[in-house]
């Protein structure tokens, strides 16, 4: 029995391992090219914690296969680093642009509440120049215009009430929707603001969600060899596929939008997708991640069922110094508000 238990052992740190090395490679390969690399960084947080979780089994065993995992988790710790920072120390100061990212999940209306008055308030308390609200329901209440005059709500479609809205205290310049080559239910669009004689271009993203529901996974969980449940775990795959193709399709549509911008640029919105992703290393470029600069402890914006993945982003380019990053779950919303600060250099 307990070779058979140390066979299994094997067989799982030898697959743990060559899951993490693939989860490694999922930033550079694009999912239109070779999707199943895509999943491994969506497993990164789960295969990373499970080669830690054997490093100390080794250990603790007297076992030396510790130095393999040990090799392998040190090779991926600057990924880690998007997921998790310490040691950051805010710097900012009155005078500095504060931004925020919110996924509203159209201000729980369908969950009988309606927390609009919550945002304007948490806005206006907390003295954002400007945000990107993701997920609005517009009609069902206000940004205050008195702080707020310049607002942007962009539909979905023409007859419908749901898209982005986007509030500035400073002059819109020029704007223009980011128009998906594919019928979508997302939007994304970019805002140039002077902000004291200086212009800055904000593009404001909603990528594809892998439109996967907890239905979905309990399912997949239900484990079975009956067709039905073989029928479903391919369209689960099938679904994971063609939704991470197609934020892969958004993504180069966005930076080509953007690519000959004549202002410094900002990124910011709901990504749906991890920092071990083609989409997220594609949109950073040589941009600069507020998290990672200013942020602190687990970066999950995303809060169902777990707040364990990091979905919703604000990307900077270097002619702007990041003071400060934030993580707000208090409104309620199945995602984080993200917010942070930035200075001119």
């Amino acid at each position: 029995m307990n070779r058979i238990i140390k066979k299994l052992l094997d067989l799982l740190n030898g697959l743990a391992i060559i899951g993490l090395l693939i989860s490694y490679l999922s930033p550079y390969v694009d999912p239109l090219d070779f999707w199943p690399v895509s999943f491994f960084g969506l497993a990164f947080k789960p295969l990373f914690g499970l080669n830690l979780t054997l490093l100390f089994l080794w250990i603790w065993k007297g076992k030396k296969r510790w130095v393999y995992n040990a090799l392998f988790i040190l090779l991926g710790l600057p990924f880690a680093g998007r997921n998790i920072q310490f040691f950051n120390a805010s710097s900012k100061q009155d005078t500095d642009i504060n931004v925020a990212s919110f996924n509203t999940y159209v201000q729980q209306i369908y969950s009988d509440g309606n927390t609009t008055v919550q945002i304007d308030k948490y806005l206006k308390d907390n003295n954002h120049d400007l945000a990107v609200l993701i997920e609005w329901f517009d009609g069902y209440g206000d940004i205050s215009r008195e702080e707020y005059p310049h607002q942007i709500f962009i539909r979905l479609r023409n007859a419908t009430k749901y898209g982005m809205r986007f509030v500035s205290k400073h002059k819109i310049v020029h704007w223009e929707r980011i128009k998906y080559d594919h019928f979508t239910n997302n939007i994304a669009a970019y805002f140039d603001i002077d902000i004291d004689g200086t212009i800055i271009r904000f593009v404001t993203v909603h990528l594809q969600s892998n439109g996967v529901s907890s239905k979905d996974y309990h399912q997949l969980t239900d484990v079975g060899q009956n067709e039905e449940y073989k029928k479903h775990a391919f369209e689960f795959i099938q679904k994971l596929k063609t939704h991470t193709q197609r934020r892969s399709s958004q993504t180069k549509t966005v930076l080509k939008s953007i690519e000959d911008s004549p202002y410094p640029v900002v990124i910011m919105g709901d990504f749906n997708d991890t920092p071990q992703s083609y989409v997220y290393q594609t949109l950073r470029g040589k941009r600069k991640d507020a998290f990672m600069e200013k942020g602190n402890r687990w970066g999950a914006t995303y809060l169902k069922p777990f707040p364990l993945l990091r979905i919703d982003y604000i990307l900077h380019d270097e002619e702007l110094e990041c003071t400060s990053y934030n993580c707000v779950s208090e409104i309620k919303s199945d995602h984080a508000l993200v917010e942070a600060s930035f200075r001119i250099k």
